[in-house]
């Protein structure tokens, strides 16, 4: 625990010190995926400026994630799943973005507007992931009590261990972690293509010196590439692909919205286990950026769709409190995650937490429910042009 303080600590001082270089407002969205230990093995398109990418761009991002939950078993006629997600996943994803135009060149006139490799972007995404026991159980614990908001059980399993699996009785088992793993992502290709453009941004001239349009609308296309292993939780093991309509605007001179919707196909996981991700999936989500001073202040939601296959029944255990504390809302219910950030001169930091309209009977808070998976994501990130 000292050590990952200390090495985080690092990270901070180095990514402030290289932020003082440039204190230039940036209007462009978190670009967060929602994490989760069984999310972040596949596909998930995130956010990002549809408006034409001027130079190439860095990005360095770290992230804290708290899963928890109890063992829960799942039936389906004569078959039963065994699962366990709680650990504390602390991810470093490295994102280097560039335009066609960098080594193409303009390309193929267009009838209208910019040239074809002018419109055209791409990004390429590599992850590690560190799953282990952690040191965020005792704060989130303590919030809890502080705000007298239920604890989720919490108190019947040992504080910052790492019990991740996932294992059919009598068949297969997908993962089975119970101490600490190093585990290398998939790779994924992020590709978006600016479809219109309008109007001339009225905010500060940028650090490339070419200023923005107003407005654009962009498709999208991510692909992931089965490189992590799941037995270790680095991916799913298997190929998924997205499609993705994007928008941003300058709403006022100090505030620009953001908006993107998607479709994307899941492959199944690398394990013959029965119960598997749903092959089709939606999201959708915004951001605000208002910017004062030197400052981005960033209020962002997303939206996806339940992750596995419906058809599954929770054996009861610990009635209301087991049923809202076990893996049930993470696995097959829709999750909603609101994000608040603030940015200067390209270093980020944000908090996320999962606050999911819906009905939920079991429950003091009839319509809303939290599916701990993740219970809390902290970030922290830094993005250049290059």
């Amino acid at each position: 625990m000292l050590h990952a303080g200390r090495a985080l600590f690092a990270l901070a001082l180095l990514c402030a010190a290289a932020a003082r270089a440039n204190p230039l407002a940036d209007p462009s969205p978190l670009g967060l995926r929602t994490q989760g230990t069984l999310r972040e093995l596949f596909l998930d398109l995130t956010l990002a400026d549809a408006r034409p990418l001027a130079r190439p761009r860095l990005e360095l991002r770290y992230a804290l994630a708290n899963d928890w939950g109890l063992p829960t078993t799942y039936q389906r006629g004569d078959t039963f799943v065994d699962q366990q997600l709680d650990e504390q996943a602390d991810s470093l994803t490295a994102l280097v973005t560039v335009p066609w135009r960098s080594l193409f060149g303009p390309g193929p006139a267009l009838p209208s507007g910019r040239p074809l490799f002018q419109r055209l972007s791409t990004a390429l995404e590599a992850r590690a992931t560190l799953h282990w026991g952690g040191f965020s159980d005792g704060p989130i614990e303590a919030w809890h009590d502080l705000t007298g908001a239920f604890n989720f059980e919490r108190g019947l399993r040992a504080r910052d261990q790492i019990d991740l699996s996932l294992s059919q009785a009598g068949g297969p088992t997908a993962f089975d972690i119970h101490s600490s793993r190093l585990a290398f992502g998939d790779l994924v290709a992020r590709t978006q293509l600016v479809l219109f453009e309008g109007g001339y941004s009225s905010g500060p001239l940028p650090s490339d010196g070419e200023l923005p349009p107003a407005r654009a609308l962009s498709a999208r296309f991510d692909l992931k590439l089965p490189t992590g292993a799941l037995s270790r939780l680095g991916g799913s093991g298997g190929l998924d692909a997205g499609l993705g309509l994007a928008g941003t605007a300058e709403l006022f001179t100090w505030l620009t919205g953001h908006a993107l919707a998607t479709v994307s196909a899941f492959s199944n996981w690398s394990s013959a286990i029965d119960l598997r991700p749903k092959p089709w999936h939606a999201s959708a989500e915004f951001s605000l950026v208002a910017i004062l001073g030197g400052f981005s202040f960033l209020l962002e939601d997303r939206v996806v769709s339940p992750l596995l296959m419906p058809g599954w029944q929770r054996q009861e255990f610990l009635g209301n409190d087991g049923y809202l504390s076990s893996t049930l809302a993470g696995a097959f219910r829709t999750h909603n995650q609101v994000s608040w950030g603030l940015r200067y001169a390209g270093l980020s930091l944000w908090l996320s937490e999962d606050f999911t309209p819906g009905s939920n009977p079991r429950s003091k808070v009839k319509w809303l429910y939290e599916s701990n998976h993740p219970d809390v994501v902290i970030g922290l990130a830094y993005s250049r042009n290059l």
